[in-house]
């Protein structure tokens, strides 16, 4: 029996464009090679998603990697207008919650999320979120999912989880969690009802 739903945060709550469309933006802005700037963003951004390094660190190393005189504060501005909430996803979250747990298992950042729920009131909408800064855990590390499970009290076949990472999905599967790729809403939707959640 299904007890709980949980949800990726961006790209499933938080309407996304990929890294690489970010990655294109600084790219253009800094007059380097989109290709250089992703790489250096991705191995950046995967130490600041394990608290690692901080929001400052992040964009001094990329513009020291990309030896780019360029203003810290603007790539910031670039990366905190990317991402907004997905209102039919949050109408669904809604409606779980009146007969369902709902959790967030979440690789984010901690000023960026900071930023993000002070505007959108991400935590309001969870039982409770599992950030990877927190735990210096990331998915698809089957400790993260682990972690999560044996906070909340429940079994893996009593979970589903929601992400829109192909490689995160198949994490959850091999332990147990029944577990859905997001493609859209209305998908995501049918999925939940095929295994059997009313809402």
């Amino acid at each position: 029996m299904i007890r709980a739903v949980v949800f990726d945060i961006g790209g499933v709550v938080l309407k996304s464009k990929t890294f690489h469309s970010l990655t294109n933006e600084y790219a253009r802005v800094m007059s380097r090679e989109e290709g250089k700037v992703y790489e250096a963003f991705m191995k950046y951004w995967n130490m600041w998603k394990l608290d690692k390094i901080n929001e400052r660190e992040f964009f001094e190393n990329i513009l020291k990697d990309m030896e780019a005189d360029y203003d810290r504060e603007r790539l910031r501005e670039i990366m905190y207008n990317f991402v907004g909430p997905d209102r039919d996803i949050i109408r669904l979250i809604e409606k779980l919650r009146k007969r369902y747990k709902v959790f967030s298992l979440t690789n984010h950042v901690r000023e960026f999320f900071a930023f993000l729920d002070k505007k959108h009131g991400l935590e309001k909408n969870f039982d409770r979120i599992f950030k990877s800064y927190e735990t210096r855990l990331a998915k698809p590390d089957a400790e993260f999912f682990r972690h999560m499970l044996s906070e909340i009290g429940l079994k893996p076949e009593e979970c589903v989880f929601i992400d829109d990472k192909g490689e995160n999905v198949e994490a959850a599967k091999k332990l147990g969690i029944k577990a859905i790729l997001h493609e859209n809403t209305k998908r995501t939707e049918k999925e939940l009802r095929k295994l059997g959640l009313d809402f």
